[in-house]
Order: structure tokens, then sequence, then C-alpha cells
């Protein structure tokens, strides 16, 4: 008898305690508004690819950039010597293909809807992210300005329910 009280007592203590009623779990997500703003003097012809990258393709898009820059910088160091405007153009070039090869890698991740983190821009510029879990996260937006491609970014930190408006200024060299 003592041994079957023993076993129960230990049950019993090994048992976590439930509260009278469970509090719902809420995903901690977020809204992320905001809108292309080019200079007054320019107007943005079309609408504008606005992705929002979450941390691990952040990481993973500064090292595309930063490792296809290292290989133009191989292959071009004497072009550039002469003539360093060639250098903001190859660094167009790599930020544009590293959002390309990015934008599939999203597209064909299946943990994640690419859908929820790539967006088309109003006639007017404007976009939003809704039910963006918390956290940090680089903003991309891809468009033409006359007829040359322009790149804005940002960073945004999404803490709290409350929406957070952006306004993409910041351009890309």
């Amino acid at each position: 008898m003592l041994i079957s009280f023993i076993i129960a007592a230990v049950f019993l203590a090994a048992q976590k305690p439930q509260p009278a009623t469970e509090p719902q779990k809420t995903a901690e997500t977020g809204i992320i508004a905001g809108r292309v703003a080019p200079t007054p003097e320019q107007k943005i012809s079309g609408p504008v690819q606005v992705i929002l990258l979450p941390p691990r393709y952040t990481n993973l898009w500064n090292s595309d950039v930063q490792k296809r820059l290292d290989n133009y910088w191989e292959r071009y160091k004497p072009a550039f010597a002469t003539q360093k405007e060639y250098f903001f153009e190859v660094s167009r070039m790599a930020q544009k293909e590293s959002i390309d090869y990015i934008v599939t890698r999203m597209r064909r991740d299946p943990s994640s809807n690419a859908a929820d983190f790539i967006k088309e821009t109003s006639p007017e510029g404007k976009f939003e992210f809704k039910n963006v879990p918390f956290g940090e996260y680089k903003i991309l937006a891809l468009g033409k300005v006359g007829d040359q491609s322009v790149i804005w970014q940002d960073t945004v930190d999404v803490q709290s329910p409350i929406p957070q408006f952006l306004e993409l200024k910041k351009r890309l060299p």
C-alpha cells in the first residue's frame, strides 16, 4: 500500500498544473504600410515591385550582393580604375541580379508564402504588408523612374500590431 501511495504522489508531482482557462495564443504580427517616394522632379513610370525580406533572406541578399560585387571587381578592375562611373553601373547590376535571385528563392521556398512578402504598388506608389511576424526586415523596391531602373531600400523593425508607415526614399546607387 505504501508503494501505491508513493507512485501516486510521484505522478501528481510530475503533472504540470493547468490554469482554469488557457489564454488564447495569438500570433504576434504587425502591418507595414508605405509608399515609394521619388524626388519631387521625378515620376515613377509603372508599378513598383516591393519585396519584404525576412532576416534569413536579408542575410542571403547581403552576402549575394557582396559576392557579385567582388566577382565584378576582380573582372573589371582595370576599367573601374579609368572610368569610376562604371562601378556604379556594375553595382546596380549586382543588386538587381541579387534581387532576382532572392525573389526566385522565396518563390521556391515551401515553408513561406512568397505572395505575402512580394507586392506591387498602387499607381500612387503605395503598398501594404499585413500579418507580418514580429522581427527586423529589409524592404527593397524595384521600379523605373523615366527610363532608368531604380532600387529603393529601407529597414523596419516590427514589434507591435500598430501599423508602421514607411516612405521609401533611400535609393541604392
